[in-house]
């Protein structure tokens, strides 16, 4: 009898956690440039630069301006025009290999952004001085051009608490 009401307390206690979740606005500001457009966190910075052949665009936290990029999370986002010599599918592949290989924590997955299926590569692991870090390949083809979004996040920042950012990001991240 002792033990089942063991279960039921830890059961009863799972359930009350679970119900208490809470859900925080996450602030944002449209950024727009070269025929896309996504929504950011009002209190990172953009910057862009736009090419003939490509626009570059970087997204960066406070953390990671204050810091120098030693510290802090960043997104960089390429648009370039489709060619032969773009190829994904290597540069995928040799992301997993070299993400397995230094023992980090890596995923492959499938992703809908833009209305087009996009290539979602993630991975966690420590850098050299065993601090957690975080990257995230998002890469996909529409309208003749290449997109890809490198998410990254390292030097002690709080990697689970930007991950809502970067997925603001994400799910407003749209392409004319």
């Amino acid at each position: 009898m002792k033990k089942y009401l063991i279960i039921l307390a830890v059961l009863a206690v799972v359930v009350m956690i679970s119900g208490c979740t809470t859900t925080s606005t996450i602030n944002t500001k449209n950024f727009s440039t070269s025929g896309m457009s996504f929504q950011y966190p009002e209190t990172w910075n953009v910057s862009s630069q736009v090419n003939n052949n490509s626009t570059q665009v970087m997204v960066a936290s406070p953390e990671f301006i204050s810091s120098n990029a030693t510290k802090g999370s960043v997104l960089l986002i390429l648009k370039l025009s489709k060619s032969g010599d773009n190829n994904m599918s290597q540069t995928r592949q040799e992301l997993m290999t070299q993400a397995q290989q230094s023992g980090q924590n890596a995923t492959n997955a499938t992703i809908n952004i833009a209305g087009v299926t996009a290539s979602d590569i993630s991975y966690t692991g420590k850098d050299t001085t065993g601090n957690n870090t975080y990257g995230r390949l998002i890469d996909f083809e529409k309208n003749n051009s290449l997109y890809l979004l490198l998410f990254a996040s390292g030097g002690g920042a709080d990697i689970d608490a930007v991950k809502p950012y970067f997925d603001v990001i994400v799910k407003s991240f749209n392409v004319e």
